[in-house]
């Protein structure tokens, strides 16, 4: 594990390293933060699951993943847009627990160039049927004819109308850097007029 301590570090460096991490989720689908897990309340629960990271943008910083129209996830939203994320780096050990406040994007400028670079084999999960439905025996959701197979391109536009990108801002993250000789963990909070604010906490 290595040792955080060995030189200083300010909040606008651990900040850029953090930026980084989230640029090479996007791009890289070995990436540890590629697959967040993203949260939401409803009815007084968390509810938690694992996403694709599919964008970042550093300024306004923003996140987003692409969605079913018809996943619960999505009512959620509409009745309660704060939601958090949770990043972790194994190699190392950096932890971001990221909040934030969602928004739909259906059928918009945003949705479109998302669609427009999503593989086909992707598409498919938007041509299926939306997801937690009841199902009397095991199922992929997916048409019978394109379980086994990547749908063409005009096949694929079936899914257009079910396809959606949640975007969230990104208002508060919190780092935890893992290390044997102690741990250190930075604060940074956007305020409503786009300026940041920095803390150190204790681990």
């Amino acid at each position: 594990m290595s040792n955080i301590w060995e030189k200083p570090a300010s909040h606008g460096e651990i900040l850029k390293h953090i930026w980084k991490h989230l640029d090479l989720g996007t791009l890289e689908r070995s990436h540890p933060f590629h697959t967040p897990v993203f949260g939401t309340v409803f009815d007084n629960q968390a509810n938690l699951r694992v996403v694709v990271l599919r964008r970042f943008w550093r300024r306004p910083p923003q996140l987003a993943f692409h969605s079913h129209s018809g996943a619960p996830k999505i009512r959620e939203i509409q009745e309660n847009p704060f939601v958090s994320w949770a990043f972790y780096h194994p190699a190392e050990k950096l932890q971001l627990r990221v909040k934030g406040r969602a928004t739909i994007h259906a059928g918009d400028h945003l949705a479109e160039e998302q669609w427009q670079a999503t593989e086909l084999f992707s598409r498919r999960c938007y041509v299926g049927e939306a997801p937690s439905m009841e199902s009397k025996k095991p199922t992929s959701g997916l048409p019978d004819n394109l379980i086994d197979r990547e749908p063409t391109r005009a096949e694929s536009e079936a899914g257009k109308a079910n396809f959606v990108v949640v975007a969230s801002t990104i208002d508060q993250i919190d780092c935890l850097e893992l290390a044997v000789k102690g741990h250190r963990r930075s604060l940074f909070t956007w305020r409503d007029d786009g300026e940041m604010e920095t803390k150190w906490l204790t681990p």
